[in-house]
């Protein structure tokens, strides 16, 4: 299968490495809107690479891996017109790609990419969704020759899928930044908490978020909440609102269950 990847940021570099690798399938063109990116991505796997689209190679399929605000105006281009073509959202309708084509879908790969961290990609899952079933097959084909987990879910699904993956790792990943802040502002330094760190998230690895709950708004622990509630104040305002969230979340969760 011979593809062409539009994008060549984070998640369109991982893409196309490993596609790379994988047997059967061939990355014939890296399609960018600068040409220092396009060229340093191409460079990476021996492909040809244009920022132009009257430039574009002929492919079986066309991954649109840009941001979400671009992915309708890219897919509406002249050039993709009646081509197979697919986005990488995880939060976009499969919808925004039918003005072009009738042969269209989704390939998302839910994990959080950086250009100069590898992955394990046979690790990550793959979210598909195609607008025929004979893409959906296709897709299915293209992914499982670079990931283990394959998952077939509508847009409604995904879109819930990424919310879920956004306090997961988005909303987790800034708290942590709070809490570096915390410490280092009362000359603390952060890496005291890491093994705290390690433990809870080798626990939710391990058992139900639910049933790892501890801390004083489990424990309904108003004294210790109103204290920790008025020092925060004293820090940053913000900070003590998202405590009385997310403690008055908590309280609910194990008060209703």
């Amino acid at each position: 299968m011979k593809i062409s990847i539009i994008g060549a940021g984070n998640v369109a570099t991982h893409l196309a490495i490993n596609f790379a690798k994988a047997e059967e399938i061939t990355v014939v063109q890296i399609i960018s809107k600068t040409e220092k990116s396009a060229k340093s991505l191409a460079e990476k796997i021996y492909c040809e690479w244009t920022i132009d689209f009257d430039k574009l190679k002929s492919a079986d399929l066309y991954i649109i891996a840009t941001n979400d605000d671009s992915i309708e105006t890219v897919a509406k281009n002249e050039h993709l017109k009646n081509k197979f073509i697919v986005h990488t959202s995880g939060s976009s309708d499969m919808s925004i790609l039918t003005k072009n084509s009738t042969e269209y879908g989704v390939f998302y790969p839910m994990q959080t990419f950086k250009k100069s961290k590898e992955v394990d990609f046979s690790e990550i899952p793959i979210f598909i969704e195609a607008s025929t079933p004979p893409f959906l097959e296709k897709l299915e084909f293209l992914a499982k020759k670079i990931t283990k987990k394959v998952y077939k879910i509508d847009s409604k699904q995904r879109k819930f899928l990424h919310i879920s993956a956004v306090f997961a790792n988005n909303f987790t990943n800034h708290l942590l930044y709070i809490a570096q802040d915390i410490a280092q502002k009362n000359n603390l330094d952060f890496e005291i908490l890491k093994p705290l760190i390690k433990e809870t998230f080798e626990k939710v690895l391990g058992n139900n978020p639910f049933e790892n709950q501890t801390g004083p708004a489990r424990r309904n622990d108003e004294i210790i909440i109103s204290k920790h509630i008025e020092s925060l104040s004293k820090i940053d305002k913000n900070y003590s609102d998202i405590y009385k969230i997310i403690s008055e979340s908590i309280k609910k969760t194990h008060t209703n269950n």
